[in-house]
C-alpha cells in the first residue's frame, strides 16, 4: 500500500513538472492552426515535454507536437532520433529514443501527430 502511494505521488509529482514545463515554454503565446509538415532546415531538436508532447523551435516560433500515442521511455533523458524522408518532418513520421548515457539500442517507434504553431501575443495596437 505504502509502495502504491508512493508511486502516485511520484508521477503526480512529475506531470506537474511537465506541465509547469509546458505552460513556460509557452507563455505569452497563442496557437494557430495546425500543419501537417515543417521543413526540417529551420528546427532543431525537439524538447521532450512528456511521452506525448514534443516542442520544436523555429526562430521565434514554437511548434508544439501532440504524438496520437503515447511514446513509451520518452523523457528528457534521451536522444530522439527521426526518419526523415524528403527534407521534410510530418505527421505520422517514425522516431524512436536514445538513451543518453545507455548502450544505444533504440527504443520502441512513435509516431508525431501535426505541428501546432505557438507565437507571441503581439501588444495592442502593434503592427
Amino acid at each position: 500500500m505504502i509502495r502504491t502511494a508512493l508511486l502516485v505521488s511520484a508521477l503526480a509529482t512529475m506531470m506537474a513538472s511537465d506541465s509547469k514545463d509546458l505552460d513556460k515554454a509557452l507563455a505569452g503565446r497563442v496557437a494557430g492552426n495546425a500543419e501537417t509538415c515543417l521543413s526540417t532546415s529551420r528546427i532543431g531538436s525537439p524538447q521532450v515535454i512528456d511521452d506525448h508532447t514534443l516542442l520544436y523551435r523555429d526562430g521565434g516560433r514554437i511548434w508544439r507536437n501532440d504524438l496520437p500515442d503515447a511514446c513509451p521511455g520518452l523523457d528528457n533523458d534521451v536522444i530522439v532520433v527521426t526518419e526523415v524522408f524528403g527534407g521534410q518532418l510530418c505527421r505520422g513520421d517514425l522516431f524512436y529514443t536514445l538513451e543518453r548515457s545507455g548502450i544505444g539500442i533504440p527504443g520502441q517507434r512513435c509516431r508525431l501527430g501535426a505541428f501546432v504553431p505557438w507565437d507571441k501575443v503581439k501588444p495592442s495596437g502593434a503592427k
